[in-house]
């Protein structure tokens, strides 16, 4: 059965509230200015070192957070795989990776690659969100493909063709071959354009970091959160009714099995119980 909304993960649903939320709060505050990074003046000069650890805590514009809130949306389908627990350690893991990373890659590596022209990272969880669309473009396979047809010449009127004939010349022309999950690239395409070069940067971050976690190539990949962060509302909540039941099948159990006799036959005062109980 599909299940739609938000049913079952709730780590995916708190994501996009924070994103949302997050990138109001800064906008009506005014203190959209602390969260991007620039190599120079902000870390070689002024020493702002605390900007790789917010970097990616928001979004500047509308735009960014409206693809991301639906990027998150799409890809929710990873924490009904995985479960809440991996999904939130995966999360966080991540984030401090890519956090990291990134603003060492550009102001160590790409910086002298330019000339020193790279010099901006635009602020927001663009790598953390690549690096959870490399989990689904691994994980989840497609449910249906399409093709795009791309005809050579679309201005030139085409004579009257038989059904065959015009299946023949389709399967000439170029197409492109497509499946269900081009919608989620194309929405992750564009966080990834909306700042270039500084966004491309880390989205390809988020998707290398993100494969090599999935490959165990990271250290101390196999970090989890506590299992009892994670159990004890569900133990309560979704499973404690069918719990209830079985230990009310497992007390009637017992209580016939006392009412039994050594030999293992009951009493005929309840033998002949047993004959009429059905019909009350």
């Amino acid at each position: 059965m599909q299940v739609s909304g938000f049913t079952h993960t709730p780590i995916s649903q708190f994501f996009v509230y924070y994103l949302v939320i997050a990138a109001v709060a800064i906008s009506v505050s005014d203190y959209k200015y602390l969260f991007h990074i620039q190599i120079i003046p902000h870390l070689w000069k002024w020493n702002q070192w605390w900007r790789v650890l917010i970097w990616q805590g928001t979004y500047a514009n509308t735009g960014e957070v409206l693809f991301a809130s639906l990027a998150v949306y799409n890809l929710r389908i990873i924490e009904r795989l995985w479960g809440s627990r991996k999904f939130a350690s995966f999360l966080t893991y991540n984030l401090i990776s890519t956090s990291l990373i990134t603003p060492f890659l550009l102001g160590t590596v790409l910086r002298p690659l330019t000339f020193w022209r790279m010099n901006y990272l635009p602020p927001g969880p663009t790598p953390l969100i690549f690096a959870l669309l490399a989990q689904y473009h691994a994980t989840i396979p497609s449910t249906y493909k399409f093709r795009l047809l791309l005809p050579l010449s679309p201005t030139e009127p085409t004579p009257a063709a038989t059904p065959a004939l015009q299946a023949a010349r389709e399967e000439e022309e170029p197409a492109i071959t497509l499946s269900d999950k081009f919608y989620v690239y194309l929405v992750a395409g564009q966080l990834a354009l909306s700042q270039p070069p500084g966004s491309l940067l880390g989205a390809a971050v988020g998707w290398i970091v993100g494969y090599a976690w999935r490959a165990e190539l990271v250290p101390w990949g196999r970090w989890r959160y506590p299992i009892w962060l994670f159990e004890k509302g569900r133990s309560d909540g979704e499973y404690g009714e069918l719990r209830r039941m079985a230990r009310g099948e497992e007390q009637q159990g017992a209580a016939e099995g006392q009412a039994e006799g050594a030999d293992g036959r009951r009493p005929l005062s309840t033998q002949i119980l047993d004959q009429f109980r059905g019909g009350f």
